[in-house]
């Protein structure tokens, strides 16, 4: 019996040393893991690409190492759910090793990609012909970043010990750039050049004076690439684009001639439709019609995007400014640059007082192709991507191919199809000032659901001009001349034509009317203020005009029947509402209520509602871009 116990006594201190060894072979494994991601996020900031693929081959070796040592341990992990502290990290084990295995391979077919080429500098040149070189590569690297993102999205990050939520945070914000990244690298050989040489129309926009298809647009660029490489860029203001002296233009859309007098549709409003690929058309055929050159694309960007690149880039500096640009005082040094100089209003200002936008270009165009270390290529990647999802950077091409990619991304800023709800609110300035920074929004929007599906929408849109002068009246044009600066431009009054995109088949019951005087308006006539209803883009729309006087608030109210918003399905009933956000326009505060039918039982609500009130649902977020609220009941 004695003999009995000491053998089993000692093949448990055996099994226990044992454990205890395998325990701290994975430990040691983990840590080198630790500290080679650690590695890898440190030389993502290189030019030099050698440093990155060593760090991402050794954490690829590390993860073979810990799939190896770990054994079966980490298909049972899951078990051990139950556990204080690290139960959710064991649960995560399977789908996190998953994941890095999946990240780690997209990674490292990138690296054999660029070691078969001999390229180590990450220069947008180099880039675009090593992924244009090796697509077979490529799309395999894409394929293993999306199935990572897929397996990471599954992950409840927020439940994890914080060492490990931060890392896995980390990847699950970068594996959506990621993998949208390498889909768009897919399309290198085409929108690359590298077949023939490529043209891009590019569109600065001023959302400081705020049009539906992003800001007004200021000036316009071509971008000409061949083989990977910007063999021309140049700008010119968007007023001499137009050869309106020998050849004729159309009709422009009705709120410009009633509100702004407007006789002839020209470049500079192009982007009137707030679906982008419709601006984009428009603006390139205004472009080659006053130019003489087709493009193969368009590109739009906006003032925010260029603080968001700067804020990833650092300072610039740019040839006539002496203080480097950062993206704190871009906004400030273009509009200084844009005010005449001591001689006042003239021609030679007139034509020169955009040249801003050009010297800028150029400057990033020169930090950007020097391959420069200290450029923080992941930071200026993540900007880019914000800027894409928020509606401050847009892209067109006329490539079917490269259009579905851009499309499916939700990066071509089009209007998207609901199978539910619908709502985007559009506003377009026509005052010919650069007021919306004065002029802060609110959304407010109430939905009551029917028993058979339908139900009724109750939409508040609140104004409020910001501005703090004295003696500011109402004035809907002005003369460039004299002293003009461009805040004078931005304390004027609000001048709104609004629309409000709805699911087709919505029918307006009531709606605010704002009467404007005539002495507001150009042309001397009193507005009556009504809603009127409108079909466009397979939306229906409520549109109206309005001015926010300076300094005051303006509320205006839409309660409209909403056709078959839920769908019913399997015993139950799905709401989706799809709101959309204006692109160039600021995040926007938004207070979402849904009543579901008075005996509904709610069974889910995506995201998670802020208060729950009986069968009342309440969500507040900011709109900075497109969102889709989900609810289930029966």
């Amino acid at each position: 019996m004695i003999t009995r116990r000491r053998i089993g006594w000692l093949l448990i201190v055996l099994g226990l040393l044992i454990s205890a060894l395998w325990l701290a072979r994975v430990g040691l494994t983990a840590n080198a893991l630790r500290t080679h991601f650690d590695q890898l996020r440190a030389t993502a900031k290189q030019a030099d690409l050698a440093p990155t693929c060593e760090a991402l081959w050794a954490l690829q070796d590390d993860l073979v190492a810990l799939r190896r040592d770990a054994g079966g341990f980490v298909a049972l992990a899951p078990l051990f759910r139950w556990l204080p502290i690290f139960g959710n990290d064991l649960d995560a084990a399977p789908r996190l090793l998953s994941a890095g295995d999946d990240l780690a391979e997209a990674g490292s077919l990138l690296c054999e990609a660029f070691a078969r080429s001999g390229e180590r500098e990450a220069t947008l040149g180099a880039v675009l012909r090593v992924l244009a070189e090796n697509q077979p590569l490529v799309q395999q690297a894409a394929a293993r970043a999306a199935r990572a993102e897929q397996t990471l999205a599954s992950v409840p990050s927020d439940a994890l010990s914080p060492l490990l939520a931060s890392r896995v945070q980390t990847l699950q914000r970068a594996a959506p750039l990621v993998r949208a990244g390498l889909q768009l690298a897919t399309l290198a050989p085409h929108l690359g050049g590298f077949d023939q040489p490529r043209t891009y129309l590019l569109l600065a926009l001023n959302e400081d004076e705020l049009r539906p298809g992003g800001g007004f647009i200021s000036s316009a660029g071509r971008l000409t690439v061949r083989n990977g490489q910007i063999v021309e860029l140049n700008f010119l203001d968007a007023n001499l684009v137009d050869d309106y002296l020998n050849k004729s233009y159309p009709y422009p859309p009705e709120p410009l001639f009633k509100y702004m007098w407007s006789e002839m549709w020209l470049f500079r409003d192009a982007n009137w439709s707030p679906d982008f690929p419709t601006s984009a058309r428009q603006a390139a055929a205004f472009y080659e019609y006053g130019q003489g050159v087709s493009v193969d694309g368009v590109i739009a960007f906006d003032q925010r995007l260029v603080e968001m690149l700067l804020s990833a880039l650092g300072p610039i500096q740019v040839s006539g400014i002496t203080e480097p640009v950062t993206a704190t005082n871009v906004r400030q040094l273009m509009r200084a640059a844009w005010n005449p100089d001591s001689y006042g209003v003239t021609l030679e200002w007139a034509l020169r007082r955009k040249d801003f936008v050009g010297q800028f270009a150029a400057a990033i165009r020169e930090r950007i192709e020097s391959g420069r270390t200290n450029v923080d290529w992941l930071q200026v990647g993540i900007a880019m991507h914000r800027a894409l999802v928020s509606r401050h950077l847009m892209i067109y091409v006329n490539h079917s191919e490269a259009a579905g990619v851009l499309s499916k991304l939700g990066w071509d800023g089009a209007l998207r199809q609901s199978e539910g709800d619908y709502l985007m609110v559009v506003n377009a300035n026509l005052g010919f000032g650069k007021v919306n920074p004065l002029v802060k929004k609110r959304i407010d929007y109430q939905v009551t659901l029917n028993a058979d599906g339908t139900a009724i929408a109750d939409l508040s849109l609140k104004y409020t001009h910001q501005g703090w002068q004295e003696g500011v009246r109402c004035q809907h044009s002005f003369s460039y001349t004299g002293n003009l600066t461009y805040e004078m431009m931005m304390h004027r009054c609000y001048y709104n034509y609004l629309r409000v995109l709805t699911p087709l088949g919505s029918v307006l019951r009531a709606a605010t009317a704002h009467p404007t005087p005539g002495e507001y308006l150009l042309r001397g006539q009193a507005d009556d203020g009504q809603a009127v209803t409108l079909t466009e883009e397979n939306k229906t729309v409520f549109a109206q005009f309005f001015v926010v006087e300076y300094g005051k608030s303006l509320t205006t109210r839409f309660t409209y029947d909403l056709p078959d918003v839920a769908k019913l399905g399997e015993g139950k009933w799905r709401y989706t509402l799809l709101m959309q956000k204006q692109a160039g326009a600021e995040d926007i505060p938004v207070l979402l209520k849904i009543a579901i039918p008075p005996r509904a039982k709610l069974l889910m609500a995506s995201p998670s509602p802020h208060m729950i009130d009986g069968n009342l649902l309440t969500f507040e977020f900011l709109l900075d871009s497109d969102i889709v609220i989900k609810v289930i009941y029966e």
